[in-house]
This record gives structure tokens, sequence and C-alpha cells, in this order.
């Protein structure tokens, strides 16, 4: 009877073939799974950026603006770096496991599955803990040119014209405001009794806010929702100091603050 293993022998002999050796192959296994976690990080940080940017739209922009107007301006602000980077990691992800030595036992639906339920649940979680709104305020500082691709919230409140607008208080009145736009432009915003406002907003000189409502002139809006946003929006502190109550920053009764009586 042949001795087949003498021929197997032979035949590596023949090939010069090397084996591998065990620690070398583990070692390549454990960088796969490196790569793999460090692509479902990734994801997980870009799935909650884009969560943070989808967030800042809330019912009052169907509301007020309309379903056409808020598909233009979803498709035109949404976080398409943030959505390259997550559908990224996930790819990567996947072949990254199915590197691994025991990734090929899988198929590729139950991979994809449990790629996407990791990165979702991360992500999630990154928001919840407020992580991304961190990273959102350190890339606001360091990469300000990049601003408006790693945040798109800005441009979406630099659009007037669809009836969005945000900035910072600089002066009040009466039954109006100034504000100084995220693009450095002055703004009259007036408002009345109907005007809705949001997250307690106080209109108060240094206030960092974002108007809903209908352009009636040059630099001219009236406010249907005004929305309080954070102090570091901008990535800066507010550029004026908040007046107090004496001087007639804020308002003891809430918001808006009752009209003077007719003449």
């Amino acid at each position: 009877m042949k001795d087949f293993s003498k021929t197997i022998v032979e035949k590596i002999k023949e090939a010069h073939i090397i084996p591998e050796s065990k620690l070398k192959l583990q070692w390549k296994s454990y960088l796969f799974w490196i790569i793999m976690l460090c692509f479902i990080i990734l994801g997980a940080l870009s799935l909650s950026m884009v969560i943070f940017n989808i967030i800042d739209i809330d019912p009052r922009f169907l509301k007020y603006l309309g379903l056409q107007r808020l598909i233009i301006i979803l498709f035109i602000t949404a976080p398409y770096l943030w959505i390259v980077l997550s559908l990224s990691a996930l790819i990567f992800g996947i072949l990254a496991f199915r590197k691994t030595t025991k990734g090929y036992r899988y198929s590729t639906l139950f991979i994809v599955s449990l790629v996407v339920l990791i990165i979702s649940i991360l992500g999630i979680f990154s928001h919840i803990l407020k992580i991304n709104n961190r990273m959102g305020g350190v890339l606001s500082k360091n990469a300000p040119n990049f601003r408006d691709f790693t945040d798109p919230r800005g441009a979406r409140w630099q659009r007037p014209g669809d009836g969005l607008i945000g900035g910072e208080i600089t002066d009040v009145g009466m039954d109006n405001f100034d504000l100084r736009s995220f693009d450095n432009q002055d703004w009259k915003i007036s408002y009345d009794q109907k005007t809705e406002g949001v997250d307690d907003v106080q209109i108060t000189s240094g206030e960092k806010v974002g108007i809903i409502g209908e352009k009636t002139g040059e630099f001219l809006m009236h406010a249907f929702s005004i929305r309080q946003f954070p102090s570091d929006w901008s990535g800066q502190p507010p550029s004026l100091d908040p007046m107090s109550p004496d001087q007639g920053g804020k308002f003891p009764n809430g918001f808006p603050p009752p009209l003077p009586p007719p003449f």
C-alpha cells in the first residue's frame, strides 16, 4: 500500500512550501480583530454625529416650512461626511471580520447584521452620553474651516430665504431684537404673542437662538418659532455678556414679553 504521508512530504519539499508558525497566524487574527474593532468604533462615532445633526430637526420644521422645503433643506444640509464614514467603517469592518480565523464560518448576512447592530448600539450610547456633542465642539474649535462638513447644522440655520436663521442676539427691543447671524450678517427679528418659544428661550443679549419664520424684507424676519442654542454653538463663548434683569435683558414673565398697550 502506498504511503501517502511520504508523498505529501515530498511534494511539500519540491514546492519549497514553508509552514507558517502558529504564533504568526494568531497575530494576523489579532490584527484583523483590532482593525475590525477600530472600524466599528469609527462607525459608531460617525453614526452618533449623524444622529447629532439629524436630531436638530424637530416637527416644527414641517409645521412652519412645509414638506417640500424641509426635504430640500435636509438634502442640502445632510451630514454627508459622517454618513460616508459610517458606511465605510461598516464595509471595512465586515471585510476585516471575514479575514479573521473564524470569520469564514459565518454567512455574510449574519456578519452584516452583527456589525450593524454593534455600530448602532454604540452610536446610540455615544449620543446618550453626549460624546458626539463634545466631538462637535472639538471639531468646531480645531477645524473651523471644515465646520460646514463636520457640522452642517450651521449651514442649515443660514437659509433665511427658506425661513431659517440662527445667530446671537445683540440688542433687545420691546417686540423685536437684533440678531448677528452665524455668517456675520445683522438681522432685525420681530415677534408677537403667537410666536412660539422653545426650550425656555429668553430674549437676552448674548443668547444664541434659531429662528423659524418668514423673511419680510432685506435683513428683516418675522419669527414663528424661536429656539435656544447651546452657548458654544459656534465653537466660541458668546461675545456679549447677558444683560441682567434690571437692564431689561430678561423678561420676568417668560416668553414672549407682553406687548405695549394700544394708544
